[in-house]
């Protein structure tokens, strides 16, 4: 996704707005907009007459609701644990109002170097599981999906994408155009036709190759090792499952939502209108923006700690950021 310009905001409010409303878009942008929006309001923070406790309770405030401006954000608002409890556990004692906003702006850039530094790992990472791939299937927008699908296309010049539109909003676009720019063989099909792609039933001589493997990213993983993602990921891993082609998730276990540890993952619904603006009076639509992928269908994930089973989600994230729990 492209950068968002934080520069333009003048308060907290618009930010979440701005969330909720998918003008900011994508795991990162929105934790970048988090830790913006908490040092837009330390900026604009009246200090005269508040002392530490008070401003840290307020600013945790502030970063829980752009944390959750929507539901499946865990990077967001695994961030704003990182930058909250480090605050404490860095700086005992602390109760200087001004230096509290500087180790602020210092642990929000710490935590967005972690998410940049993932990025470039899981690319690295990604050469174990690309053995005889020349056929790759991806479905909506990620953007560490495309860098893969780009490490691997410069060594294999024959390399093949298909990629999907990805509605309501044609986040499979913005894949299809990258592709297309880092000049990829792209096929680009409609939502409705990716298992067909996936199981080649289709006419070889109008599509492509079978699938060789399929790539996902992630919007937010369970500590039980599913993922959550666009809305039509579970059909296209069903199919890849029932064919044996492999899944990967590619992304950051930093999206593992710990709370589900104890409760269901709760799925976004979006407003109607993105569907179908002009609807006829009194039809029922239902949007969901993500589902579920049991783990049974996802062979693997892709981390900066390498190539994770579903199954060894829990453990990983409890033995690389133990700072989450």
């Amino acid at each position: 996704m492209s950068e968002v310009d934080f520069s333009k905001y003048e308060n907290v409010g618009d930010i979440v707005s701005d969330i909720e409303d998918i003008k900011i878009q994508g795991a990162t942008n929105v934790a970048i907009a988090t830790f913006e929006g908490m040092k837009l309001f330390l900026k604009n923070y009246e200090e005269k007459g508040k002392n530490y406790e008070e401003v840290y309770e307020e600013l945790s405030r502030v970063g829980y609701t752009l944390a959750h401006a929507r539901d499946n954000e865990p990077l967001a608002k695994n961030g704003l644990k990182f930058v909250t409890r480090m605050l404490t556990i860095r700086n005992p004692g602390l109760k200087d109002v001004s230096v509290a906003k500087k180790k602020v702006d210092e642990l929000c850039d710490e935590f967005l170097e972690q998410i940049k530094e993932a990025k470039k790992q899981i690319v690295e990472n990604s050469d174990e599981v690309f053995d005889d791939v020349y056929e790759v299937f991806t479905h909506c927008h990620s953007s560490t999906a495309v860098n893969t699908i780009s490490k691997r296309a410069k060594k294999v010049s024959d390399l093949r994408v298909t990629c999907t539109e990805t509605r309501p909003l044609y986040q499979g676009r913005e894949t299809a155009k990258e592709l297309v720019e880092k000049g990829i063989n792209t096929t680009f099909i409609v939502d409705s036709a990716a298992e067909s792609f996936i199981i080649d039933n289709c006419d070889q001589d109008t599509c492509t190759r079978p699938i060789d493997i399929v790539f996902l990213g992630s919007d937010e993983i369970t500590m039980r090792g599913d993922a959550v993602n666009k809305i039509g990921s579970w059909g296209i891993a069903l199919a890849s499952y029932f064919v044996s082609k492999p899944v990967y998730v590619v992304t950051s276990i930093l999206k593992t939502e710990i709370e589900t540890a104890y409760r269901p993952v709760k799925i976004e619904y979006r407003d109607n209108s993105e569907i179908w603006k002009d609807a006829p009076k009194g039809l029922k639509m239902i949007n969901p923006s993500f589902e579920i992928i049991n783990r049974e269908f996802i062979t693997g994930y892709i981390t900066e700690v390498g190539v994770v089973k579903p199954e060894d989600i829990s453990s990983t994230i409890q033995e690389n950021y133990q700072w989450l729990f």
